[in-house]
């Protein structure tokens, strides 16, 4: 009896250091972008009043093997070497469904950001985190009733990531999409 409790204690204790050494995931230095959620609400057009107005907040899951995403640092400093693209280092794409097909729309202003600069501390420089963006949409220029995002991100070697794509939304959507 002694001897069965004995090799069930250096089970559990084997079963516990295999499982307690397990070696962290390794992720790929290029980033990796998914849709986290849509947050919709209505809102007013303070320009324009009367005019139909919403505001969107999109989380975007951003994955790095090496940790260096983020172009804006303390004081407003841009990291350099993205002057090309206009200091931005995300880029967002709204498209509307038109007869069945999902087009880009037009838009002078663009969605394109720079996100704030980031370093993850310690030995593993996997970086995991959720950017959030919000936007307005003003239904007065719009006549659309779906829509879509599409989005990517650049490191600041200048890895560019994979396009991640909101689900299509409903121009009559209110609250949390996940």
């Amino acid at each position: 009896m002694k001897n069965l409790i004995f090799l069930l204690f250096i089970v559990a204790g084997l079963a516990t250091f295999y499982y307690a050494c397990e070696a962290p995931k390794s992720y790929p230095n290029t980033p990796e972008v998914s849709f986290k959620s849509i947050l919709i609400e209505d809102s007013l057009d303070l320009e324009n009043p009367g005019n139909s107005k919403k505001m969107i907040k999109l989380t975007i899951r951003v994955v790095d093997g090496n940790g260096d995403i983020g172009i804006v640092g303390d004081n407003n400093f841009i990291y350099p070497g993205f002057e090309d693209l206009e200091n931005r280092n995300l880029f967002i794409t709204l498209y509307e469904k038109i007869d069945g097909v999902f087009v880009e729309t037009e838009n002078e202003l663009g969605w394109n950001y720079a996100t704030p600069y980031l370093e993850p501390e310690g030995q593993d420089k996997t970086l995991k985190a959720d950017i959030e963006v919000s936007m307005d949409i003003n239904f007065a220029f719009y006549t659309y009733d779906t829509i879509k995002y599409s989005f990517y991100i650049y490191d600041r070697a200048k890895n560019i990531s994979n396009i991640g794509e909101s689900p299509e939304i409903p121009a009559d959507s209110l609250g949390l999409i996940e």
